[in-house]
């Protein structure tokens, strides 16, 4: 077994070093002396335990503040904008949230990444949906098995102090 090949090693390097006295009992006390050094100034250490952080719940009845907030405008995103039943799906979610938003399709992500990157400076976007599906037809169905992302910008989660 690998315990029995170890203390084989082990014996080897013992009867090597069994020729060198001197250096075996540096190397023996040297170890020994590290060990106490180590488990002393442990001891010593202040122990600094740290009470559980507890936050505040989130109330899933209402929306954050920033969101029903007049001051800003936010858009929601959905790709592909040739799909009726993709813009359908994103004006559910727009009078689900019962908040200030526009709808506003793209025709792929490249374009979303265009426009997020190049052309808006104003408007926030709050979500992006990405249905990756080759839509055929504007009220072509969605199929069985849909990938799709969606994408919510950080920022406005996490600090909505603009």
């Amino acid at each position: 077994s690998w315990l029995n090949q170890f203390a084989v090693l082990l014996w080897k390097n013992f009867i090597l070093k069994k020729r060198k006295v001197v250096s075996l009992t540096v190397e023996i006390s040297l170890t020994f002396l590290f060990s106490a050094l180590i488990l002393l100034h442990r001891r010593d250490l202040a122990k600094d335990y740290r009470n559980a952080t507890l936050f505040n719940p989130l109330p899933l009845k209402e929306l954050p503040g920033f969101l029903t907030d007049r001051k800003h405008e936010y858009i929601l995103v959905y790709v592909p904008s040739e799909s009726d039943v993709a813009k359908n799906i994103t004006e559910m979610v727009k009078n689900d949230l019962n908040a200030r938003l526009k709808v506003r399709g793209f025709s792929s992500e490249e374009d979303f990444e265009r426009y997020i990157m190049f052309v808006n400076k104003t408007t926030r976007v709050l979500a992006a949906i990405i249905f990756d599906h080759d839509f055929q037809n504007s009220n072509e169905r969605l199929p069985l098995k849909l990938h799709w992302l969606f994408l919510l910008e950080v920022s406005s989660i996490f600090s909505p102090s603009f």
